[in-house]
């Protein structure tokens, strides 16, 4: 999600032995590679779709049987009192790094990441544009996703964050601009409050049902492409007859989605005609051979794919759409 800043460090503080002991009883065989299969990245999923062992942002979120055997990392998710999506421990090996990424998706245009450090030391460095920072144990940071960001751990220890996703509430969000106003007016982030481990409290954690609709609505669609258009514009390094001419492709898309919505909506027999769209849209972007790029460096088009076209139908309408097809 984009933020005002590189990282905002929020005023909150957590038991670090109780979080280290709650990992530790995890065997290794628990732990899942990284979809893109980055050196030394492994995670263990807490919140993930239906509870399963996945990588999944979309669709019913439920805790997995590994946060059930996790008391006080379950006080930790409730105690922020939002709404959350899919939630892990992320593993970084000694000597290992997080490539240097934008994230792109869907999921990650409405999402802010939690990072609260288990396990780590003032070797590990996590970078955000132009800022990095070295995260202490038990601490709480957010960082902005939509800027080129990297995390170096060149120390000899395995690296292990909480991370917890949430679009977060107005509330959550007058706590961040209440923060960083406080670090702007004094030079250092406000004094934590610390949640203390509590044996056999009873807790519950709102989780994500609706994080993704079967279709984009034409307002969503074109919110979302308006925001690509705009970073498109704000590149000074672009070509201006370029970014015009994306941003006619980009408009047309937009409109001829809201004449399909406005015919099918929701319903299955809607699915050919937007595929078809997505497919005859991105035939005609491939033939424009030149690149624009939006501020933060990233190809337009790539952006466009990962945010627009890969969730304008959801997975799992898709999914089922393929398999009726092969039948």
């Amino acid at each position: 999600m984009r933020m005002d800043c590189e990282f905002v460090k929020l005023p909150f503080e957590f038991d670090v032995e109780q979080m280290a002991q709650e990992v530790s009883q995890f065997s290794e065989s628990s732990w899942l590679p990284h979809p893109s299969k980055h050196i030394g990245n492994s995670a263990l999923p807490l919140i993930s779709y239906e509870g399963q062992d996945n990588d999944l942002f979309c669709g019913t979120m439920k805790e997995t049987p590994h946060l059930q055997k996790c008391e006080y990392i379950r006080q930790i998710a409730s105690s922020f009192g939002e709404v959350l999506g899919r939630s892990r421990f992320m593993r970084l090996a000694a000597g290992s790094d997080v490539p240097i990424h934008v994230d792109a998706i869907y999921h990650w245009h409405r999402h802010v990441r939690i990072h609260i450090p288990v396990i780590t030391n003032e070797k590990v460095i996590f970078h955000c544009g132009t800022e990095k920072v070295n995260m202490k144990a038990g601490e709480c940071w957010l960082f902005d996703s939509w800027r080129n960001h990297k995390v170096v751990n060149s120390s000899q220890e395995t690296r292990v964050h909480l991370v917890i996703d949430t679009a977060g509430s107005s509330r959550f969000w007058d706590l961040v601009d209440s923060t960083l106003s406080y670090y702007r007016d004094n030079g250092n982030y406000p004094s934590p409050q610390y949640l203390n481990y509590v044996p056999s409290k009873q807790i519950s954690i709102l989780l994500e049902k609706y994080n993704i609709t079967p279709v984009l609505s034409p307002g969503e669609i074109e919110g979302l492409i308006e925001d690509i258009i705009y970073d498109m514009r704000e590149n000074s390094g672009n070509d201006v007859s370029k970014v015009k001419l994306l941003t006619k492709q980009m408009i047309r898309f937009c409109q001829d989605w809201r004449m399909i919505f406005s015919v099918y909506g929701y319903e299955g027999k809607g699915i050919p005609h937007y595929l078809n769209l997505l497919k005859s849209t991105q035939n005609t972007l491939s033939h424009m051979n030149f690149d624009v790029h939006v501020k933060n460096g990233q190809l337009s088009k790539t952006i466009l794919y990962a945010r627009v076209f890969s969730a304008a139908i959801s997975p799992a309408v898709r999914e089922d759409y393929e398999q009726a097809l092969s039948k």
